[in-house]
C-alpha cells in the first residue's frame, strides 16, 4: 500500500519563498502551483497525497478535488481548520498498514500527529524532497533521450516563439 502524505496547504505556501511570493499576487495561483508540484511529486515518488486548505474564514462548504488517481485537494468546512481536519484524517487512517506523513511547520500540529502515529515532515524537508525528486526526474528524462530545456515536450510555451503571443496566452490563462 502506498505511503500517505497529508499536506497543510497554506502552511506550505507561506513557508516556501516561491509560493509565498506568488501568493502576494494571487493566492489562487499559488494554490494551483502547489497542487501541480505535489501531484507531480506524488506521481514520481509513488505516494498518495492529500492537500488540505482552510476554509475557516469563508462561508463556503468544504469541497474535494481529485488531481489524477493519487492526489486529492480538500477544502475544509467553513468552521474547520486544516489542522483539525488533518488530525481527524490521520486518526481514521492510522491502522491501515501504511506509513502516514504530515507536512507542516506548525509545531503544535506536529506534536499532535506524532501522538497519533504519523511521521512529521517540515515544510523545508518537503521542499528539499520535491526539489530532489524533480531533479532526478529531469536527469532521467534527459538520460532517456529527452532535452533538458523541455523543447521536446508538447506544450505551447516550447512551440510559440513570439513573446507577445506568449504574454497574451499567459494573461488568458490567469484570467479565470
Amino acid at each position: 500500500m502506498k505511503d500517505l502524505y497529508f499536506i497543510d496547504g497554506y502552511n506550505i505556501i507561506f513557508a516556501w519563498d516561491e509560493l509565498k511570493q506568488l501568493a502576494r499576487e494571487s493566492l489562487e495561483h499559488s494554490r494551483e502551483r502547489l497542487q501541480s508540484l505535489l501531484a507531480s511529486y506524488g506521481k514520481a515518488k509513488g505516494i498518495e497525497i492529500v492537500v488540505v486548505f482552510d476554509a475557516m474564514h469563508t462561508d463556503d462548504d468544504g469541497k474535494i478535488q481529485h488531481i489524477g488517481a493519487d492526489c486529492t485537494v480538500l477544502f475544509t468546512d467553513k468552521d474547520e481548520t486544516a489542522d483539525s481536519r488533518i488530525e481527524k484524517l490521520v486518526y481514521t487512517c492510522r491502522n491501515r498498514q501504511r506509513t502516514i506523513y504530515v507536512a507542516t511547520s506548525d509545531g503544535p500540529e506536529q506534536f499532535q500527529v506524532l501522538g497519533s502515529g504519523a511521521c512529521r515532515l517540515s515544510a523545508r524537508e518537503l521542499a528539499d524532497d520535491v526539489r530532489r525528486v524533480r531533479e532526478e526526474a529531469k536527469r532521467y528524462h534527459v538520460g532517456n533521450g529527452g532535452v533538458a530545456d523541455g523543447s521536446n515536450r508538447n506544450e505551447v510555451v516550447y512551440r510559440v516563439r513570439d513573446r507577445d503571443v506568449l504574454k497574451k496566452l499567459e494573461e488568458l490563462r490567469r484570467s479565470k
